[in-house]
Order: structure tokens, then C-alpha cells, then sequence
């Protein structure tokens, strides 16, 4: 791998072919549709092709059909790029490395793409997906186009989380904190948003100092303006001393009342509030009350046999399941909510296990048919607590709550039967809980 000033020094406009291994992600969809526009010929490997993603770049002569193959790594690459990291196993990346072939980690081409810019960058422990679609949305409805981004689901109604276009100046991307990714995916962004600061990912992050410095060199690097609500203790912290404009939303909170973007929960507005403050800064007005949704966010997908409303949302730590409970009874308050939740990895539910037993209040049913293990997750974690345990503990703090250990996605919908219109049934994952629905019968209507 390229070492950073050899990154920095990289140009793209020399380039002549480039191998990307993945495609499918908006990130490298994204990297691979900038790459193409510069003249540059673009192939690339995929495992997961049953989607239409894959299949436009397989139409498209870019994506070559079946998984990775170390034949499609020639000599006659300029670069090639990895993943987030390079896979040791990979045949790809060994071949790459044997042939000597230039190679770079896919948040950091993006990082020189977005120099290109003006980059909005929206990082935070929460919000950040729903955030960058409502900028997105902003942008599209104050200048008639859609303008550049990269998000972490399709917005509903543009039923995608990516955009490519050349015509305009701004680019909508939201930055991942994770091993400190947003550093490399937007090194100089022009706008910064930082949504709230809570501890996460403590597979890597050490504590929540180590979280917070991450936070306070990525803002360091802002261009124009940072957005932040300074009622939030670690925001403040990483933005003293800084010699760039601060845009709080403590303070402009009351010019924005009337802005709900049709949006439930204390959550959704926290999160227009920032996308306001983005307004302020660029001296529009947020007419954002068309905003069609983002796909998980509370995503309305229909009803089943029994009339029960059927939603998913992406809740996959405590704070989010209480806004997803919330959010649920704001708009049902004389229904009952049965809350059919996949834990996201052993090592955040083991870390989050008090606070996760707290964030269940507002669900009357919780049914839980296993704990979601991310491909990054270390063995290690993975034999420290089985699925049953985990949720025996959290019977053990909720004596009063029906709390299951449905064990199977086949099984929770069965149980899912005996469950009358009197209840709304909330799908929650980050995972892929959302195939649980080839199992049931939706009639996918409006409300």
C-alpha cells in the first residue's frame, strides 16, 4: 500500500485503467462513476452481484460476472482499488502485491475525489444517514438538481444512496468515524456537521477521550464552517481553540420551528436542525417539506394479514432504539408496539448490554431472533456471549417486559401471528434482518 504523501501526491488525471475490487457499495459506485467521467478505463470485481447495482455495471461493461479472480489483476493496471483494507486472503490483492501494481484503500481515492468539491461532510455516533439526505434534499430543492452524494442508504423516491454530477460544485457525503475512516474519505471538508458524540465502536476505540480526538482532527480540517449543537458536552470539547466559523444550533433553533421535513421524534429533529444549520451557512432556506424518507429510517413497508403497520429501522444502539420506540409511539399512541430487533455484533451488545435493557422500555413485545456478527467481528468476541444469554440478561433487567428469544427468523414470524391490529410491528437491524420479509405476506400501501 501507498504511503500517505505518496496518496497525496496521486493524480487521478494520469491515470489510464483502474481495477476496483467492489463496486457495488455508493462509496466505490461513487470512485468508479467519477473515474469513468475523467476518461479512465474502470473494471471490477464483486462477490455480491444479485442486485441492481451489479447488474447496471455488468450491463455496463465495468463489472466482470461471477467473484473475485486473481486473472483480472494485468499488468497493464495503473492502480488498484482495495476495499477499506487489503484482504490478506484475496487473490486479487495477492497478485496486486505480487505484479507490484499501485494499489490504494477506497476511503482514500475518495478523499482526493472530494477535494474536487465542496464537500459536506456529516460524521457523528447518530443521525448521520438521515442528516446527509436532508442535506441532499436541500440542496436538490434550492438549485433544481441533485447534487453530488454518498450516503448510507437509498433516499426513498431517488431509490438510491449515490449521485454522481459533474454540473455541480457540491458534494453530500456521509463520513464514517470507524477506524478513523473520515480522515482519509474527507481530509479538507467545506462543510463539517457533527451530529452528537457518544462512545462507540469499542472494538477500536480505546475510550471516549481516544473517540473525541479522532472527532477534533477530522473538524480540524474544515474548510468554510462546522455544524454542531454545542448542548452536547463532547462536542464542545472538540471544538474549543478551533479558528473556524461555528454554526450551533443551540443558537438558531428558533428560526427553524416550523421545519418538519414530515418527520416524527426528538431524533428527526435534532436532525433538521443540523441540515438548517447547513442552510445558515450557505444563506438558503431549508424547503424540505417534500422529503420523501430514507430507506431503514422508519421506512414504512406495509401491512400483513392480521392489519398490523410494518416499519424498519436501522436502530442498532441504544440511543437509536430509544428514538425508533419513540418515534413509533409518537405516531401510534393508541397501539401497541412489538419490537422485532437484531442486536448488531456480540461486542456492542456486551459493551451497551445496561443501556441496551434500557432503551426496550417503550416496546410492549421485544422479540429477538439472534444477534447480527459483522464480518469485521473478532472471534474473540464472538464465544464471549451467545444470543440466548444476551437475552436472558435483558429479561433479567425488564422482569415486567415480554422479552423472546424467538431463535429463528422462520420462528418470529410465526409468533408475529398471534399479534392483532392492535399492535405495530417494528422490524430494527443493521443487518439483514430485512430478508425476514421473503417470509411473510405484505401488502406494501400507502398510510
Amino acid at each position: 500500500m501507498p504511503r500517505k504523501e505518496d496518496v497525496k501526491n496521486l493524480k487521478l488525471d494520469d491515470l489510464q485503467k483502474v481495477h476496483m475490487i467492489g463496486i457495488t457499495s455508493g462509496i466505490s459506485s461513487f470512485v468508479a462513476t467519477h473515474l469513468i467521467n475523467l476518461g479512465i478505463e474502470v473494471t471490477a470485481s464483486e462477490l455480491n452481484q444479485d442486485n441492481h447495482v451489479a447488474k447496471e455495471w455488468i450491463e455496463r461493461g465495468v463489472l466482470y460476472e461471477g467473484g473475485h479472480n486473481s486473472k483480472y489483476i494485468t499488468k497493464d493496471l495503473n492502480l488498484v482499488v482495495f476495499p477499506n483494507a487489503p484482504m490478506p486472503d484475496n487473490p486479487e490483492c495477492i497478485k496486486t502485491e505480487k505484479l507490484g501494481i499501485s494499489a490504494i484503500k477506497l476511503p482514500e481515492i475518495l478523499g482526493l475525489i472530494t477535494k474536487n468539491f465542496k464537500t459536506i461532510a456529516v460524521a457523528g455516533t447518530h443521525g448521520k444517514t438521515t442528516t446527509s439526505a436532508l442535506i441532499t434534499w436541500l440542496l436538490y430543492k434550492e438549485y433544481g438538481e441533485l447534487p453530488n452524494f454518498v450516503i448510507g442508504d437509498e433516499i426513498l423516491g431517488i431509490k438510491k444512496s449515490f449521485n454522481y454530477n459533474p454540473h455541480t460544485e457540491y458534494l453530500v457525503l456521509e463520513a464514517c468515524e470507524y477506524k478513523r475512516q473520515f480522515l482519509d474519505r474527507a481530509p479538507t471538508p467545506y462543510i463539517t456537521v457533527i451530529t452528537n458524540i457518544e462512545l462507540d465502536h469499542t472494538d477500536y476505540f480505546k475510550n471516549q477521550e481516544d473517540y473525541n480526538n479522532a472527532f477534533k482532527e477530522f473538524v480540524s480540517n474544515t474548510q468554510n464552517s462546522i455544524v454542531i449543537d454545542s448542548r452536547d458536552p463532547n462536542i464542545n470539547d472538540i471544538v474549543k481553540d478551533l479558528n473556524i466559523k461555528i454554526i450551533d444550533c443551540k443558537d438558531i433553533e428558533g428560526m427553524y420551528e416550523e421545519v418538519t421535513a414530515g418527520l416524527h421524534g426528538k431524533h428527526n429533529r435534532e436532525n433538521i436542525l443540523r441540515t438548517s444549520g447547513v442552510a445558515y451557512s450557505l444563506g438558503i432556506f431549508p424547503d424540505i417539506e417534500d422529503f420523501p424518507g430514507v430507506a431503514s429510517r422508519f421506512e414504512y413497508i406495509g401491512k400483513n394479514n392480521n392489519g398490523n403497520d410494518i416499519y424498519l429501522d436501522y436502530a442498532h444502539n441504544p440511543k437509536k432504539v430509544r428514538a425508533c420506540l419513540q418515534e413509533a409511539k409518537e405516531m401510534y399512541p393508541d397501539k401497541k408496539i412489538v419490537f422485532v430487533w437484531q442486536p448488531h455484533s456480540v461486542e456492542r451488545s456486551i459493551t451497551f448490554k445496561k443501556d441496551f435493557a434500557k432503551s426496550l422500555d417503550g416496546a410492549d413485545v421485544t422479540l429477538i431472533p439472534n444477534i447480527y456478527i459483522p464480518v469485521r467481528e473478532a472471534e474473540e468476541y464472538r464465544e464471549k456471549m451467545t444470543d440466548k444469554e444476551f437475552v436472558e440478561y435483558l429479561k433479567s433487567e425488564n422482569p415486567k417486559k415480554d422479552i423472546r428469544y424467538t431463535e429463528s427468523f422462520e420462528n418470529t414470524v410465526k409468533v408475529l401471528k398471534e399479534f392483532n391490529d392492535d399492535f405495530v410491528i417494528i422490524f430494527a437491524s443493521a443487518g439483514d434482518l430485512k430478508q425476514i420479509f421473503k417470509l411473510m405476506k405484505i401488502k406494501n400501501e400507502q398510510i
